[in-house]
């Protein structure tokens, strides 16, 4: 029997080196003289076999899946592993012993040496000179260290290897041996959101209208511009519609009655019907940070004083999927500023008022949802709404 002694670690820069040298000499085909040998990576899959032979041998748990794999980084993951490994091997190439070790300190001796963490053979294969063999190989590795001491453990009942590190003349010492799984400090939770739900007004916010045409319209009617708009949204014009109690001709038609004092009714009635169907858009920008408010985990919801056609404005702006849930003044009966409306949106929502943020370009609205206990945010543009977001876009 030998130990083929690679040059060990001048170092393990040139192991694989070592390993074509081994590979290429005579001893290294079938037949030769059972030897050990540095471990090389188609080797791993074996150790991991043997390491779990060698846990079932002491008694101890089964090791965790994937050793071959943690053991290949240990020990050819790094140009200078820490970690060696040497396999008994048979003259016909079957693995069946292994030892590892490492180099550690000694504190008392102020001095390195060499921890032979594992040293196995399988059964069968003692009493064969292969555990001499793996012993010499790691007082050589110790050597090529420059260290002057190995250090191991054995349980107390395995008589068998007691016997054989007495007649290597090693000392014992009576200590007992503990293993510690190092408390892990708990995770730190990132601080709490400041709102679970964002409650979202429509016009004025997300959706904006072109009125160019109607403004033409009226400098062509001798009409200051915005009047049209200023007899439509007039409380006793407007509220019927954001409540669903009229219908868009029936808007239009009080339209052209409110500026009948000052235009035919016919053109009244142009200029409602121009102001109804005006083109609308959504501001993508502000569509976008709901949409991340929303893949984010909160709730959105739209709250607004709307048409009862809101749907299908909803759709033309391709935004329907939006928010979870719409809260329409048409659909409930009911408008902003009333309390009733936000009263509805959070219950829906199911999040508490003082969790929820409500955005909306009409001081008196949001000065109502504070009221309720909401977080408040009165919007003149989209950097307003990305602030207020940040705390949870931040985390997204």
């Amino acid at each position: 029997m030998t130990y083929e002694e690679a040059p060990v670690r001048e170092a393990d820069r040139k192991r694989e080196a070592d390993h074509k040298r081994e590979a290429e000499s005579p001893d290294a085909r079938p037949g030769h003289a059972p030897r050990v040998r540095y471990a090389r990576p188609a080797d791993l899959p074996r150790i991991a076999e043997l390491a779990d032979e060698h846990a079932a041998y002491e008694k101890s748990p089964p090791l965790t899946p994937g050793l071959a794999g943690r053991l290949d980084g240990l020990l050819f993951g790094t140009p200078e592993p820490r970690l060696r490994c040497l396999v008994a091997e048979l003259p016909g190439g079957e693995i069946v012993g292994y030892a590892t070790c490492a180099p550690e300190v000694s504190t008392w001796d102020g001095a390195e040496y060499l921890h032979m963490d594992c040293l196995f053979l399988r059964d069968g294969h003692r009493g064969l000179g292969l555990g001499p063999l793996l012993t010499d190989a790691v007082a050589a590795e110790a050597r090529a260290l420059g260290l002057t001491e190995v250090q191991w453990q054995t349980p107390a009942w395995n008589e068998g290897a007691i016997r054989f590190y007495n007649r290597l003349g090693a000392d014992a010492k009576e200590k007992l041996r503990y293993t510690w799984q190092v408390p892990q400090p708990p995770p730190v939770s990132p601080p709490p959101l400041p709102f679970d739900a964002v409650l979202c007004d429509l016009d004025g916010v997300i959706r904006f209208y072109d009125v160019s045409g109607v403004e033409e319209m009226e400098r062509a009617a001798g009409l200051p511009q915005g009047s049209t708009a200023e007899v439509a949204f007039a409380p006793e014009t407007d509220m019927p519609l954001m409540l669903g109690r009229i219908s868009k001709e029936e808007w239009v038609e009080a339209i052209a009655h409110g500026l009948a004092d000052r235009i035919p009714w016919e053109r009244g009635h142009a200029l409602g019907t121009a102001l109804a169907d005006a083109a609308f858009s959504a501001d993508a920008t502000v569509v976008n940070l709901l949409r991340q408010a929303r893949a984010a985990h909160l709730h959105v919801a739209l709250v607004t004083n709307a048409t009862p056609w809101l749907d299908e404005d909803l759709a033309l702006l391709g935004i329907a999927d939006l928010a979870h849930d719409v809260v329409s003044s048409a659909g409930v009966g009911i408008a902003k500023p009333d309390r009733r409306i936000y009263e509805i949106a959070v219950r829906r929502a199911g999040i508490p008022a003082e969790r929820c943020l409500f955005v909306d370009d009409r001081q008196e609205n949001v000065d109502a949802a504070v009221a309720l206990g909401m977080v408040g945010l009165h919007y003149k543009g989209p950097d307003d709404l990305r602030d207020a977001l940040a705390p949870v876009l931040g985390r997204s």
